[in-house]
């Protein structure tokens, strides 16, 4: 079926695609628009003659509720009996607004990932998309208007058992809220509300004749619902391009150094926002008055056209022409470089106001990628996603936005903590991994049977979300770093602690791996013996052959937890694999661990031990098990990890006298998160007395304390009140939990 191709293939041609089509977006500007991105010229509409539309018929006769869960249709049957992958077509209504990569291309992408067959066409050419797929299990319209053509190609999918579903990511099917005094675009833009009216009451009958309706938040989710939909939420998110552009730039930043004035942005990304602006006008002014090295920077179309934002109707502006930086629109794709200029990322909305409540939290993940901390009014999404004075600032009053921007624009080192701690927030939430669970539960939901339906949506109740905490992060210091200007696919943290002895044959185990894009980061624990001389001349000879390779020391003693954190949260590959300084890696490890994780969606992928020094053994790598956890770790360290899932578990806890990647196995089971084995990779584990197993956790009353504490933490745990004596395994010949090799 050639339907079924790259969702980027139809883009090649971009007029022939598009076809004459006008974007709602231009009319609400919606988050479909992302900060400072520019649509192609055709994109700009004209609006119609400001006279009463036609009447628009009621919905067709299939636009009554269908109550998903209990309809079943031969193809949701097929599919429950071969667990055959799924036919999906996307059809896009605006597929050359930025809205549709968010949308279409990154949810298209992420279904092909999960093994189903995807096809991709504009809605204006829904005939051409049932010509070639007339048996699509589910059809995913996109912010389309509906039309007869698309009546009839729905028609046609309904026959062979489909399913219909309206996607959405603005407030735009309730002609009820085309009102100036509720979306200020329509005034700024000199629309009539009639003329929006009428493109919404179109929108509505594409909803009211789907089965059900996706959203980008519950806002709008709620809005379907309340019109006889069953609604998903799939939020907006970034894809793997998205996260290396972003995380280059952030780097770049970084290595250009400071210009001493301090930016704050507001990237609109139309000429829709002059409303939302009034929420922190006040505040802006007053800063940028008091501090004549503060830069507000906005956009415009091209060097010299229509600026996105008209400070003209801001009085307290006034003066200040000065301290405005303006910037041209980019495409999508260079959007972070943008934002990477921002030491202040700001996104004001009209609380309260139904339509910006539904508006996605996009403008923050953006910002975060590149570290830049965002202040944003407290809609509901934001109020969800963002973790006040944690992972940036709420501000609700005028009194709020000063404080907010006051207290960043004077504090370097906040800017600097709320930005990384926002880079990390993002990471599973808004990010591939988080969006292929989200499309999976959805399409479980959709086509498994009540079990599998049940099932999957019982992890939603269990796990609040975001409740963990973030990853507790030492505060360190630079001692070596080159940057090769790419991101690496994985990155090997060696954590150090007075093993000066060790850690050169751990390093050349990294420098001897097959694969070739690997970033080295090497933190330092405060250690008293030569470990820091030691890695510096290794470094100084063999740091070309990485990708990136950086030498941190934490300020003060932090332990093996938190030091392994400052490496995860300091590396760039979304990847990471933990080597203790004394351990070694056998010249495939890395690349075979890397492949098994291309190959699943596990959080983790776990080797087989060579076990050597004081023992000669070797433990093989065995499937995951949370019974088998219970009683005992099994799994080392030594595990290729997803950054985003290390995120998502709250990274590395203090455990005291050892048993820290026991407990990170724990909250992995706790997520639903698993990790792969992989018995062709060999990781080589070093036993000897000077380990903290030794020195620390197996002495008879911390070991008894300790155990206490991970009762506590994982109560589910039931691990044996005395080590087994050896030869006696609980579970396992690895059942004992690997020791903590970094005495803190």
């Amino acid at each position: 079926m050639h339907l079924f191709r790259h969702p980027r293939e139809c883009l090649r041609h971009p007029r022939k695609f598009l076809g004459q089509w006008r974007p709602l977006a231009a009319l609400v500007g919606g988050t479909a628009a992302p900060p400072a991105v520019a649509p192609p010229q055709e994109a700009s509409p004209v609006p119609e003659p400001a006279v009463a539309p036609p009447p628009v018929a009621p919905p067709p006769a299939a636009a009554e509720p269908v109550v998903i869960e209990l309809a079943r249709t031969p193809a949701a049957d097929a599919v429950d009996r071969a667990r055959s992958r799924l036919r999906i077509v996307f059809l896009s209504g605006e597929p050359h607004t930025p809205g549709h990569s968010y949308r279409v291309e990154r949810y298209a992408a992420t279904a092909r990932d999960l093994g189903h067959d995807v096809g991709l066409e504009p809605a204006t050419r829904a005939e051409n998309a049932v010509h070639n797929c007339p048996r699509a299990d589910l059809v995913v319209i996109w912010r389309a208007k509906w039309t007869p053509a698309l009546e009839q190609a729905c028609d046609i999918w309904r026959r062979h058992g489909a399913r219909i579903a309206f996607d959405v990511d603005d407030h735009m099917f309730e002609p009820d809220l085309a009102r100036v005094e509720v979306i200020d675009g329509i005034r700024s833009n000199g629309f009539a509300e009639a003329d929006v009216a009428h493109q919404f009451q179109l929108v509505q009958r594409t909803l009211m004749a789907a089965d059900i309706g996706i959203a980008t938040t519950e806002e709008l989710a709620g809005g379907m619902r309340a019109r006889g939909r069953t609604a998903f939420v799939l939020p907006n998110g970034f894809d793997a391009r998205t996260y290396r552009t972003s995380r280059l730039a952030a780097i770049a930043r970084h290595q250009q150094g400071d210009d001493g004035l301090v930016r704050i942005g507001y990237a609109a990304g139309s000429c829709t926002h002059q409303q939302d602006f009034t929420a922190a006008v006040s505040a802006v002014a007053s800063v940028l008055r008091d501090n004549p090295h503060c830069r507000l920077v906005l956009f415009r179309q091209g060097a010299f056209g229509r600026r996105l934002l008209d400070p003209a109707e801001f009085p307290d502006l006034a003066g200040l022409e000065h301290q405005i930086e303006w910037r041209p629109m980019v495409p999508l794709a260079q959007l972070p470089e943008e934002m990477a200029r921002f030491d202040v990322n700001i996104a004001p909305l009209d609380v309260g106001n139904v339509f910006c409540e539904a508006k996605s939290e996009l403008k923050y993940f953006e910002a975060a990628l590149v570290d830049v901390p965002t202040v944003a009014s407290p809609t509901a999404p934001f109020a969800r996603a963002i973790r006040d004075g944690e992972t940036g600032m709420l501000a609700r009053t005028a009194a709020e936005w000063r404080r907010a921007l006051g207290e960043l624009v004077a504090d370097p080192a906040l800017r600097r903590r709320l930005g990384r701690a926002a880079a990390l927030d993002v990471l599973w939430a808004f990010g591939p991994d988080g969006r292929a669970e989200a499309l999976d539960g959805f399409l479980t939901r959709l086509f498994g049977d009540d079990q599998r339906r049940a099932e999957s949506f019982l992890p939603a109740l269990a796990r609040p979300s975001r409740s963990r905490p973030l990853p507790e992060i030492p505060d360190a210091e630079l001692l070596f770093e080159r940057q090769s200007g790419d991101v690496a696919d994985v990155a090997v943290l060696i954590p150090c602690y007075n093993y000066g002895r060790y850690v050169d044959e751990a390093l050349d185990s990294v420098l001897g791996q097959t694969a070739a894009s690997i970033e080295l980061v090497v933190v330092d624990d405060r250690s008293t013996d030569d470990s820091v001389a030691v890695v510096q001349r290794w470094l100084a000879k063999h740091a070309r052959r990485f990708v990136a390779a950086t030498h941190l020391r934490n300020r003060v003693n932090s332990g093996l937890s938190l030091t392994r954190n400052a490496g995860f949260a300091w590396a760039t590959a979304p990847l990471v694999l933990p080597l203790d300084a004394d351990n070694v890696l056998a010249p495939g490890c890395v690349a075979a661990l890397r492949d098994a994780l291309a190959e699943s969606r596990a959080a983790a992928a776990h080797p087989t031990l060579d076990r050597f020094g004081d023992v000669q053994e070797t433990w093989p790598a065995m499937p995951w098990c949370p019974d088998r956890l219970r009683a005992g770790n099994y799994i080392d360290a030594m595990a290729l990890i997803r950054r985003s899932a290390w995120a998502r578990c709250g990274g590395y806890v203090r455990v005291p006298y050892g048993w820290e990647d026991y407990d990170f196995w724990c909250a992995m089971v706790e997520e639903g998160l698993w990790s792969r084995p992989v018995p062709d990779a060999i990781a080589r584990y070093r036993v000897h007395g000077a380990s903290m197993l030794h020195t620390a956790t197996d002495v008879p009353a911390n070991r008894s304390r300790l155990v206490d504490f991970l009762h506590a933490r994982h109560p589910w745990l039931t691990i044996p009140p005395q080590r087994l004596p050896p030869g006696r395994p609980a579970v396992h010949p690895a059942a004992a939990p690997s020791p903590a090799r970094e005495a803190a």
